[in-house]
């Protein structure tokens, strides 16, 4: 389900079937050496769409948490969203991101956080981008599956 107006309101009917928020993590800064940062925010709007495709009816992609690099307020901020999901009645919260930083603070998320290699999937080729995609599906998928039990 996308943050969208008729989606939340179905989740709102539905949601014991609908337990699971995923939440993309993309730092933000506009400099020459940190390109790449827009390169993980392409990597993980690619990922997220294609897992809302995938369990459409049984999660939400909330919008991106976005932060500045070195922002020292993120993880109290982060912790926020999350107790406001939780206080929702989501049963899961995930963080999706490709910054290592916050693998440094996984001990903090218990099993919500999720890091993935930055592979600036969007400017591989649709064939080259969809196997690579469905590889990390599949990882997620195993993941996601052992969690929801």
């Amino acid at each position: 389900m996308k943050w969208t107006t008729s989606d939340l309101q179905q989740v709102l009917e539905h949601q014991q079937y609908i337990d699971t928020v995923i939440v993309p993590l993309c730092p933000v800064s506009i400099s020459k050496e940190n390109i790449s940062l827009a390169e993980q925010r392409e990597d993980l709007i690619i990922l997220t769409s294609e897992i809302e495709r995938t369990y459409k009816g049984r999660v939400v992609i909330a919008p991106e948490f976005t932060y500045l690099l070195g922002e020292e307020a993120k993880t109290t901020r982060l912790m926020q969203w999350n107790q406001e999901f939780k206080e929702s009645g989501m049963k899961h919260i995930f963080f999706l991101t490709c910054d290592y930083d916050w693998k440094q603070l996984n001990s903090e998320m218990e099993e919500s956080l999720i890091w993935l290699p930055a592979l600036n999937i969007n400017s591989l080729d649709e064939t080259t981008q969809k196997v690579i995609v469905e590889k990390q599906l599949s990882h997620l998928n195993a993941l996601f599956s052992k969690i929801w039990g």
